[in-house]
């Protein structure tokens, strides 16, 4: 059976080298904490509708269909 890894083993595995040319290892911290919220709309123009609203608001929505 496998097991799930240990995360804070594997965060300290070595990574490959990069390719020639890539830009390099970013500076800093890589992750952002983000906070969200998903409204479940009943069709294409209220979501439409629900979007420019925020927008209007000042928000920044994305936009997901499945």
């Amino acid at each position: 059976m496998l097991k799930a890894p240990n995360m804070r083993t594997s965060a300290r595995l070595d990574l490959p080298p990069l390719p020639p040319g890539a830009p390099g290892i970013p500076k800093g911290r890589r992750y952002r904490q983000q906070y969200g919220v998903i409204l479940v709309t009943e069709s294409e123009a209220a979501q439409i509708a629900a979007f420019d609203h925020l927008t209007s608001l000042g928000y920044k929505p994305r936009v997901v269909v499945t």
